[in-house]
């Protein structure tokens, strides 16, 4: 068989590369985790006691959104980041909207109040569960995206593994709301941040010892 055969034969079974897949897996793999996480939140810890009555409120309304945005910005930088050439680093700093809304939110909150507030607005009641529940509950997630990473081919590992931290803590903070009782700004801006960031780099430093090529 001549050169000109052989590659007009390859080239006559060849399909379309689906590259979309990894998108949709990573998205699916989200709702599931999303799902697990709440539904073991709600079984081990129990809804808030007000949850019927306060579940529309802004508070409640607030700390879901500020997990959701922050988790729908890490999956769509985490799935670029397994397909190589798509940079997802130059929009990583979008991922500090939602952490400077609610800084903003914070410091306004504080300034409306009187100094002696502050403590208690800061620290709530249950700050110590906060910071370590969110991370605890973050571990499934973070399981479920660091195993899809090793069907990608993530060139930057780190990267990749602050993503799927990034997105995991979001989904987390998503679930731990509907337990969690302390409702104000400066609570949602220290706690829920500092929760999110260990899960960051928690996810930054295992990717990289988890992908062996």
């Amino acid at each position: 068989m001549q050169t000109d055969d052989l590659i007009s034969l390859m080239s006559a079974s060849a399909r379309p590369v689906d590259t979309g897949w990894l998108r949709r897996a990573t998205w699916c793999c989200a709702i599931v985790a999303l799902s697990l996480t709440a539904g073991l939140a709600l079984l081990v810890l129990g809804a808030r006691p007000d949850f019927a009555r306060a579940w529309m409120t802004l508070p409640i309304i607030a700390k879901a959104a500020f997990g959701a945005s922050i988790a729908t910005i890490a999956l769509v930088l985490f799935q670029n980041s397994l397909r190589p050439g798509l940079k997802p680093a130059r929009h990583l700093p979008f991922v500090a909207v939602p952490l400077l809304v609610a800084a903003g939110w914070a410091v306004f909150t504080l300034v409306q109040a009187p100094a002696d507030q502050w403590s208690a607005l800061i620290f709530g009641r249950y700050w110590r569960a906060c910071l370590i529940a969110v991370p605890l509950y973050a571990l499934l997630p973070l399981a479920v995206l660091l195993v899809l990473a090793r069907r990608g081919a993530p060139v930057d590992a780190v990267l990749t593994g602050a993503c799927a931290g990034l997105a995991s803590a979001g989904l987390a903070t998503v679930a731990y709301s509907l337990h969690c009782p302390d409702d104000t700004a400066p609570f949602l801006a220290t706690w829920y941040t500092i929760a999110t960031a260990i899960v960051a780099g928690l996810g930054a430093l295992i990717l990289p010892r988890f992908l062996r090529w």
